[in-house]
């Protein structure tokens, strides 16, 4: 068992040692990856540093015609087989008799994978080799305790510090780029509950029930719209209590419906000032709105953009600063966003494959560039004053020291 820091090589060695194997012992050997799509990206298409393909590493003499780009699969004359195998899609692995296998960033992979080949190695004294790096105290941390306290196994713990592998320059740049927990679970093996989540603290942040609209109170509003199969989620926020309100999510309605829908709830809590996702269909749909009197302000969601939206979300949160609904779907939606790392060593922010982000980019745009406290209730004299100013909102002259 190889725990080993982030860019240590783990997957070269590996398949280093399952090539050798494969000429030496006569079977049938796989490769494991968390989906079949990574394990196509890693190996099949993978490179070295020295833009060598990973493939290259199979000697071209030993293999017995092309390999099976469909089924990512490699024979040798002496009738040996490599193939790779996604452990999301279990019935691809239903049926298979290996001799040998590498269960790559284990800390990932559906762990029934190695409940069903253990006993199959038993039975064909054959062999197991995981390589990972740490994803919190989850099953891959339990089969590391497995190991240390059994004669039979050989585990590693390396370090970026043991290795050295990325120079100092390199490293502080890494450190830069990502929170701290996850740096140290990158490099430093850290077992670090959560250390890639993005929203700490939610369950805090909850109180049960919805906000209740208040006169006096002062409200923003996050519309997320919808694209294609998603949903378009508006979100109200008090600037009084610092809560926001259950999040209103609709889809596959047409978008004079959806405006209509944005307008009624823009009346509701007092035409607040309301931060809607302007990007692609949405820079339309914010100009009608702006043209039939409504005060929204368009936001393009780009990279940087996104990510701001994001991190300012969970400051807020961490720092229990907000409260938010009991909503299954929307705290759902907070605890599956991850920090991840690309193979060229960005850090992104997103959901995993298949969930929806809708509610939280929602809430995010309602509590974007909110004041630092919260405010107080405002009077019957001020709400006399916002009602005639807004009368006089057309007109290009100043009304009471205000002007538009």
């Amino acid at each position: 068992m190889k725990v080993w820091h982030r860019r240590s090589g783990k997957d070269l060695t590996d398949l280093n040692i399952i090539i050798a194997e494969m000429m030496e012992h006569v079977g049938n050997y796989y490769y494991f990856f968390p989906t079949f799509a990574q394990g196509k990206k890693v190996i099949w298409e993978g490179k070295t540093k020295d833009e060598v393909p990973f493939l290259d590493y199979f000697p071209k003499e030993l293999v017995d015609g092309k390999p099976n780009d469909s089924e990512l699969k490699i024979k040798f004359k002496n009738g040996s087989m490599f193939q790779l195998i996604g452990t999301d899609n279990f019935d691809a692995i239903m049926g298979t008799n290996p001799i040998g296998c590498v269960f790559s960033e284990f800390s990932l992979q559906n762990p029934k994978a190695w409940d069903y080949i253990r006993p199959i190695l038993t039975e064909n004294g054959g062999w197991a080799i995981f390589n990972f790096t740490p994803r919190g105290l989850n099953h891959a941390w339990k089969l590391l305790q497995q190991a240390k306290n059994s004669p039979r196994w050989f585990w590693q713990v390396l370090t970026v510090k043991d290795t050295q592998a990325i120079s100092e320059e390199n490293l502080e740049e890494e450190r830069k780029e990502m929170p701290d927990d996850l740096f140290r679970q990158e490099f430093y093996c850290e077992f670090i509950e959560s250390a890639g989540a993005v929203f700490k603290g939610v369950d805090a942040c909850v109180y049960e029930g919805d906000l209740t609209v208040k006169k006096e109170h002062t409200y923003q509003l996050g519309v997320d719209l919808a694209k294609f199969n998603d949903w378009t989620v508006l979100t109200p926020f008090s600037l009084v209590e610092f809560k926001s309100g259950k999040p209103d999510r609709f889809n596959q309605i047409d978008y004079p419906l959806q405006k209509a829908k944005i307008a009624a709830k823009y009346f509701q809590y007092g035409k607040p000032k309301t931060n809607i996702d302007a990007t692609g269909v949405g820079a339309p749909i914010v100009d009608d709105l702006i043209h039939e009197g409504l005060g929204v302000e368009g936001i393009t969601f780009t990279e940087q953009m996104r990510r701001d939206l994001l991190i300012n979300l969970g400051i807020l949160l961490e720092q229990r600063k907000i409260k938010i609904p009991n909503d299954p779907t929307l705290i759902d939606e907070l605890k599956s966003f991850q920090y991840t790392l690309t193979p060229r060593g960005r850090t992104v922010i997103g959901v995993p494959e298949g969930m929806h982000d809708d509610c939280v980019m929602s809430l995010a745009l309602a509590v974007w560039g909110i004041p630092e406290k919260p405010l107080k209730p405002r009077s019957q004299a001020q709400r006399e004053l916002v009602k005639q100013f807004d009368a006089n909102r057309n007109k290009r002259k100043s009304f009471a020291g205000l002007r538009y």
